[in-house]
């Protein structure tokens, strides 16, 4: 009886339309190659673009299309404090700034995009929360990294 109900679960989200997050991509790239120059973004952007079905070129020459990141700014800040005066979360701060060029000349607005998490924080974890701060910073990256392809996508025709 569970294998039946596990069976009709699944086909039930299969035919509504589910799908898991990125495995799936609903927007349509304006250009198929592209080289990036994403310094500390840089594999994050290129995982999202393979995702979206684009291409990476590994030289500039070799496609007119190019994302270049302009700006990169990371912040760490004190969220809240208890009323004993102790750190209880942090607030960890992403701004991100693109610019798409197309045979060198810019092509759109520069992209901008802001994340933001909140951390908890506990002196009595401080090992754990130092890897738990770094994963924290690695999801930043990629969901930065995915937001500025899905924006790819509005883009338009150069």
């Amino acid at each position: 009886m569970k294998h039946l109900f596990a069976i009709i679960a699944v086909l039930f989200l299969a035919s509504c339309g589910f799908h898991l997050k990125g495995m799936q991509s609903k927007h349509k790239l304006p250009e198929k190659n592209w080289y990036i120059e994403g310094g500390v973004l840089q594999q994050p952007l290129e995982r999202a673009l393979l995702a979206a079905s684009g291409q990476i070129v590994r030289t500039p020459n070799s496609t007119p299309a190019q994302l270049r990141l302009i700006a990169f700014d990371s912040k760490k800040d004190i969220y809240t404090i208890t009323r004993a005066a102790k750190l209880n979360e942090y607030l960890l701060s992403l701004r991100v700034t693109v610019q798409v060029y197309y045979n060198n000349l810019a092509w759109g607005e520069p992209m901008i995009v802001e994340i933001q998490r909140v951390m908890p924080y506990a002196d009595s974890m401080i090992l754990g929360k130092a890897e738990e701060e770094a994963t924290i910073w690695r999801e930043i990256h990629e969901d930065a990294a995915d937001q500025i392809v899905r924006r790819l996508s509005f883009l338009g025709q150069p």
